[in-house]
């Protein structure tokens, strides 16, 4: 979403949280209701967002690549639902997902690694709490374990030429066995075995 131009209808918490989203991915995100939430307006005095304070109307959307409707207002949201389906823009309805060509799910990072969960709209409560649960039961040794499977492979490239003996590779690292080693906080006994398996990969029959 870095810079592309991001239209949110509605000014209230949901509007918020959508917008704090787009900003978090560098968008340009302009607000459109005749009233807004103080978060907003601080936003709005930062000159991180713009804000145009009036009630939507057709052709609103017009000129922006991205549009979520966040107003509690059917009438608004089937509105840009049919301009979506003209102007063939990206539309994310907040309020009645239905209406909506795309979905925002739920996601996190941890440890270079990104999760996404997404109950496709009808339930943005429910994919936020399984990524929230997710976020409990991801080990921080994962992200560890990645940044060094990074080094081995750099190690490797020159080595492991042949694409059977890289996909042998890539199977002993994120093995069961090796995973419950790095489950276990075990890193340097998974590196270990890996480094052992990885000398006889390309050497057997």
């Amino acid at each position: 979403m870095d810079g592309v131009s991001c239209l949110i209808v509605g000014g209230g918490h949901v509007a918020l949280r959508k917008v704090k989203r787009l900003l978090d991915q560098q968008a340009h995100v302009t607000v459109l209701a005749p009233e807004i939430c103080e978060e907003l307006m601080a936003l709005s005095r930062e000159k991180r967002i713009s804000w145009r304070k009036a009630f939507y109307k057709a052709g609103d959307a017009s000129n922006y690549h991205f549009v979520v409707t966040a107003s509690g207002s059917r009438k608004v949201a089937e509105t840009v639902h049919q301009e979506s389906l003209d102007a063939t823009f990206l539309y994310n309805s907040a309020d009645f997902p239905e209406l909506g060509n795309c979905f925002l799910p739920a996601t996190f990072e941890t440890g270079g690694i990104r999760f996404t969960v997404s109950t496709n709209g009808r339930s943005p409560a429910m994919a936020k709490y399984v990524k929230n649960w997710l976020a409990g039961q991801i080990p921080p040794s994962f992200g560890v374990w990645l940044d060094r499977v990074g080094d081995i492979r750099l190690e490797l490239k020159e080595k492991l030429k042949d694409s059977h003996a890289r996909e042998d590779f890539w199977h002993t690292v994120f093995s069961d066995r090796i995973m419950d080693l790095v489950l276990s906080g075990k890193l340097d006994e998974a590196e270990e075995c890996v480094r052992h398996a990885t000398g006889c990969i390309g050497t057997q029959p």
